[in-house]
């Protein structure tokens, strides 16, 4: 194996602006869906089309790549997709209607897929095993800077200049990543000559067969399908129906990200003390009383209130539902798995988005009409993690025991 010592921190931390880039850019196209419904006639209900149409590409051409790209250099595979998406999003940001928006975003999922999966194998490949919890947590959080930095920021520059303008600067800062990825990456083609593994076809077959693999996919799904009823659609909703200032969206995003960094830090102690299932089950219960007074029984919580709890709690739950499904693959499968698992994440996310926007409807004043069925989905989503993450948990122990005698 190739040495990446020296190499492993700017890996990282490109690794985590890259994160930070592609999902900051994904979830800007919810709350600028309200600029979208002003400038260019977009109806209120289609705002989770954007979204959920780069998440079906995103799945998609991610599952069907994943067998080629690990047949060329890392780095330059890194840099070929995240320059193609940086211009597709300059491209966006052209459009003068919402099908050609619509089209072109989809196009920019087509190559999120394979960079994002491209990038966490090149963590995985700087990183000692001993320190790959550490990175890929480093990475991860990504997630939550984009809520705390880029969302706000887009909203910003939409304000300030325009929603197109927002477009052009994250597709400048794509391209000036990929400049970076150039001057700082090494090369990586120790995976190239690893590529040798006999029996790897029926083993991994049998993986995708058993029962802790259905269970971990389908507890991913239903977690990912009731969150993403409603995350499209929130600004939108906080805006027209609750009548919510549109200057202050960007102070709400960067609340709630916020506290879903401290919401994973709690929550990570939790977990390590082996709290998984009480963390679960609190975490599930919280997001399930917020869906109810925020949105299927509104007006005695503030806004602030609402979407602070619901990213806090929203997030401690993803993490105890990664904390549990990464116990299922055997850790030459676990690439494989984080790959399945990322495609089921996005087929779910954007199910739901599309969904959410066939049945929402606008009123006269363009409030959604629709969201208290959409919260009550969701409520019922969220009640069924806890038993799906203990049908997994069960499915797990009878695995390990039947081959606790081969084993032995």
């Amino acid at each position: 194996m190739e040495d990446y010592t020296r190499a492993k921190r700017p890996v990282l931390l490109l690794a985590l602006l890259i994160s930070m880039v592609s999902i900051g850019t994904l979830m800007m196209v919810m709350p600028l869906g309200v600029d979208f419904v002003a400038d260019l006639g977009m109806k209120t209900e289609n705002i989770g089309y954007i979204s959920g149409g780069a998440m079906f590409a995103s799945a998609l051409v991610g599952f069907f790549l994943a067998p080629y790209v690990d047949r060329y250099d890392r780095k330059y595979a890194i840099i070929t997709f995240l320059t193609l998406r940086s211009v597709f999003i300059f491209v966006c940001g052209l459009a003068t209607t919402q099908n050609e928006l619509l089209f072109w975003f989809i196009l920019t999922g087509c190559f999120s897929g394979p960079m994002v999966g491209l990038t966490m194998a090149s963590v995985i490949d700087v990183t000692d095993i001993k320190e790959r919890g550490k990175a890929m947590a480093f990475v991860s959080s990504g997630f939550s800077l984009a809520a705390i930095l880029i969302v706000p920021l887009s909203l910003q520059i939409s304000q300030w200049l325009s929603w197109q303008n927002t477009f052009f600067f994250f597709s400048l800062l794509g391209l000036a990543l990929s400049l970076a990825c150039w001057l700082l990456m090494p090369n990586m083609r120790a995976h190239l000559k690893a590529a040798k593994a006999p029996g790897q076809g029926t083993s991994l077959m049998t993986m995708l067969s058993s029962a802790p693999f259905v269970m971990a996919m389908l507890l991913v799904a239903v977690s990912m399908f009731g969150h993403f009823l409603l995350v499209p659609n929130l600004a939108a909703y906080f805006q027209f129906n609750l009548s919510f200032p549109r200057e202050q969206i960007g102070v709400l995003y960067l609340l709630g990200g916020l506290a879903s960094i401290v919401a994973m830090q709690l929550c990570g102690r939790l977990l390590d003390r082996g709290w998984v299932t009480q963390t679960i089950c609190v975490a599930s219960l919280l997001v399930a009383v917020v869906v109810y007074f925020g949105f299927v029984s509104p007006g005695t919580w503030p806004v602030y209130l609402i979407f602070i709890v619901f990213m806090a709690a929203s997030s401690a739950r993803t993490a105890s539902v990664s904390a549990v499904t990464s116990r299922v693959p055997r850790p030459e499968h676990r690439a494989a798995f984080m790959s399945y698992q990322g495609t089921m994440t996005n087929v779910a996310a954007g199910v739901a988005s599309v969904v959410a926007s066939l049945y929402l409807t606008t009123g006269e004043a363009a409030q959604l009409e629709g969201i208290r069925e959409m919260g009550v989905v969701t409520i019922l989503c969220t009640l069924a993690i806890p038993v799906c993450m203990l049908l997994l948990l069960r499915s797990l122990n009878k695995q390990q025991a039947s081959q606790a005698p081969v084993s032995a």
